[in-house]
């Protein structure tokens, strides 16, 4: 038995142009589906299906093989015909047409087909959808996204009583169709096709078909700039390897916010400066010259994801209780000493030099404690929250 997988990629997109050259948090679309792929070590052979000479450089930089697809037989200028769509020359409207030229030039008895647009699926959902595709014995699977939500078709219910409000989580669910992942028996597949019988389910919905479930953050399909936006943010929380919900609203919170310049007033520091931010070269002394009495900030970094300040300050001053949930933080003492105070008893104390880091969600204060002036530059997140308890 031949398991196949096979990733299409095609360029000239209009609703996202060309998406399958943008960097999505750092990478192509197709990096990540087909690392998901060879990763889930269910696949004899894992092709991308292209046009393109980038798709090629793709596959040498991925490890996997790579299938050059004619223009005209599910390309650019398909002139490939059934009963699904007949291109005529224009860019390939379904993807009946590529598969088949594919399944035509490559033996396989499974063909996963694994579109670069689903970023978000983890390889040990492959490996469970190959196993129902070929182990329960189905012609066809589609992966859907199951909704338990009250839904409506042409302004009819679908699942919807009328007549009284049901609790949503007891409906039975919505299958929505994702297509991030759909498998064919490849026999059964091109059987269908070459017949094109126009009222005979198939070439997609041939033989024996089923549904394969996924949860809502895989089957996320990147068709809008909308669906590019959660998609990317996705990535970026998954990198993060962050428990969702791991802080909760405490009895002792005082006041939450977020604007830096009024967080600073209420520890002292009135002289704020954040017009030199993001300078390519900035002078840790002529700052110093600028800026002169503590205590002050002095915003270096504002930028993306990013916020550094260096702030200065007196004997005694320093940074009233808090916590960050969303991101850790760190600082550089650059002069004086300071002690960072945390909730649970333990004192750190720094000097110059040294650098502190402290994890999201560690209470703390921090107090200059040396009798000259203290300088730290502290490194945290763009606008995170300060939570006072």
């Amino acid at each position: 038995m031949k398991n196949v997988a096979m990733i299409p990629m095609l360029l000239g997109s209009t609703r996202i142009p060309d998406k399958n050259l943008i960097l999505v948090d750092g990478y192509p679309l197709a990096f990540y589906v087909t690392r998901a792929c060879k990763e889930s070590g269910v696949f004899d052979e894992i092709y991308i299906n292209s046009e393109h000479d980038v798709g090629q450089r793709f596959a040498e930089m991925l490890g996997v093989k790579f299938y050059r697809r004619d223009p005209a037989r599910g390309g650019s200028a398909c002139t490939m015909r059934n009963k699904s769509c007949d291109c005529a020359g224009a860019r390939c409207q379904t993807h009946d047409h590529f598969l088949a030229d594919f399944m035509e030039a490559v033996e396989a008895e499974y063909l996963a087909l694994v579109h670069t647009t689903s970023p978000l699926l983890r390889p040990e959902s492959i490996r469970a959808f190959m196993h129902m595709l070929v182990e329960d014995g189905y012609d066809s699977l589609l992966s859907v996204e199951e909704r338990h939500t009250e839904a409506l078709f042409d302004g009819r219910p679908l699942n919807v009583l009328m007549a009284r409000k049901i609790p949503t989580q007891t409906l039975t669910p919505v299958q929505l169709i994702t297509w991030a992942m759909t498998g064919w028996k490849a026999e059964t597949f091109m059987a269908s096709f070459r017949r094109d019988i126009p009222d005979e389910h198939g070439p997609t919905f041939c033989g024996k078909y089923g549904f394969f479930a996924l949860n809502r953050i895989e089957a996320l399909d990147a068709d809008t700039w909308d669906d590019l936006r959660l998609i990317e943010g996705a990535l970026r929380y998954r990198r993060s390897k962050v428990a969702a919900g791991a802080h909760r609203f405490r009895d002792s919170t005082r006041s939450i916010d977020s604007n830096l310049q009024e967080l600073m007033v209420r520890d002292g520091v009135v002289n704020y400066r954040a017009d030199r931010a993001n300078a390519r070269l900035i002078n840790i002394d002529e700052i110093k010259r600028t800026m002169g009495a503590p205590p002050w900030l002095h915003l270096l970094i504002y930028s993306g994801d990013d916020q550094t300040g260096l702030i200065r300050q007196p004997q005694g001053d320093g940074a009233q209780l808090h916590c960050h949930v969303t991101h850790d933080e760190w600082w550089v003492v650059l002069e004086g000493e300071f002690e960072w105070r945390l909730e649970d008893g333990i004192v750190i104390k720094a000097g110059r030099h040294d650098v502190v880091y402290l994890p999201r969600g560690t209470v703390h204060s921090i107090v200059c404690t040396s009798p000259e002036a203290g300088i730290r530059l502290a490194c945290g997140g763009r606008d995170m929250e300060h939570i006072y308890v």
